[in-house]
């Protein structure tokens, strides 16, 4: 099981590591109040889950650790998660590309978090990930600290979508960036 210890710039120190089933209420606690928190526009849902629908989840997210289809990391500080991060590979024909998320609080943005827990999922996908090739992630286009954030990791745009994001009714562009991580 992955752990390890990175600092903010401020110099707390948080862990970071795999999830096990007995996180499952600080999860929860932490993607409802990211869901509510209107900063967090990386979120494509709009409505906290259940507890069950996160157990489920959550379960589903431990066996595919386990398989190898997905490296999913949390950010712990006190005991509280603070951050998460994943990437899941896709299936089929696709099964050489994987989906890429991070989200993490609002008081801890800002901090060098977001790009040391990127560069931490990253190597885990390499190491873990036989035959991933292409990770992609999309963001809202007004996100301008998530875009230069992927730019600094290595990311590269390669799309826009019109329209194909909502926020309080108005649409916005999707942005489209890939990573390679083996080839391309």
């Amino acid at each position: 099981m992955f752990r390890t210890k990175i600092k903010t710039k401020d110099g707390r120190e948080i862990l970071v590591r795999e999830p096990r089933k007995k996180d499952l209420n600080e999860i929860w606690k932490f993607i409802s109040a990211q869901i509510k928190d209107e900063t967090a526009d990386g979120l494509g849902m709009t409505k906290a889950p259940s507890l069950k629908e996160e157990k489920d989840w959550l379960e589903n997210k431990l066996k595919d650790i386990k398989k190898k289809k997905t490296i999913y990391l949390l950010l712990e500080r006190n005991g509280r998660v603070v951050g998460s991060s994943d990437i899941e590979r896709k299936t089929g024909r696709q099964e050489h590309t994987a989906n890429f998320g991070i989200v993490i609080d609002r008081e801890y943005r800002g901090q060098g978090l977001g790009t040391k827990l990127m560069s931490i999922v990253l190597k885990l996908a390499k190491e873990r990930m036989k035959g991933l090739k292409i990770i992609y992630l999309d963001c809202i286009s007004y996100n301008r600290g998530a875009q230069k954030l992927y730019k600094k990791v290595g990311f590269k745009r390669v799309a826009t979508i019109p329209s194909a994001c909502m926020n309080k009714g108005k649409l916005y562009n999707k942005i489209v960036m890939i990573y390679y991580l083996r080839g391309g």
